[in-house]
């Protein structure tokens, strides 16, 4: 996300948005005056979208989880429904997922949940996220050629699939080999193919 694209953006809330976000994802202090001068607004702006600094950021990192977690869904509805394909599938999804080029997008995700830790305002709007995450996920799932499940276990479902992204979040920063992310992937694709053999009885 460069300058030319808050530069883009509809109006100055977005715009603020999306100068705390680069801020964050970079690791770096979220100073007022910076982020104003980012997306080019007047400090007064700030305080007639948000309550405070805290509250900007808190919605800086909600926005930045939200992103991090559909991504890591994306393209899940379009598995295919023959059993052994869709082992693949499963299996392929969670190698990109845990693919070692994504460690850096981890941290960022990880700076989120750490974050909600110790500012009430991050924790709440990540776990109304993370909900709202979960019912957006059961409903694709529902939507799913091959679906064989009812809508508590779509939801049921919904769970570990963000499940994994947060296991991978926690394991970001161990060494792991390829071959280890490999067998993690194995692991994972076993564990959802059980899953959805237990739905279908």
């Amino acid at each position: 996300m460069g300058e030319s694209a808050i530069a883009d953006a509809p109006n100055g809330r977005e715009r603020l948005l999306m100068a705390t976000e680069v801020a964050l994802r970079a690791g770096r202090e979220v100073r007022v005056a910076e982020i104003c001068k980012e997306a080019k607004v007047s400090a007064a702006l700030i305080y007639k979208y948000f309550d405070d600094r805290e509250d900007l950021i808190a919605e800086g990192y909600g926005r930045i989880y939200r992103g991090l977690v559909a991504e890591d869904l994306a393209g899940m509805a379009d598995f295919p429904t023959d059993p052994a394909e869709l082992r693949i599938a499963i299996r392929d999804q969670a190698r990109q997922i845990f693919r070692r080029d994504r460690d850096d997008i981890r941290w960022a995700r990880l700076e989120a949940l750490s974050h909600a830790r110790i500012n009430p305002g991050v924790a709440r709007r990540i776990e109304k996220i993370r909900l709202q995450l979960v019912e957006e996920f059961a409903n694709v799932l529902m939507a799913y050629k091959g679906a064989v499940f009812t809508r508590d276990e779509a939801a049921t479902m919904s769970v570990i699939a963000l499940g994994l992204v947060l296991g991978v979040t926690a394991m970001s920063y161990q060494e792991l080999s390829d071959e280890k992310r490999d067998s993690l992937a194995e692991m994972w694709s076993t564990m959802m193919m059980a899953t959805l053999a237990e739905f279908a009885k």
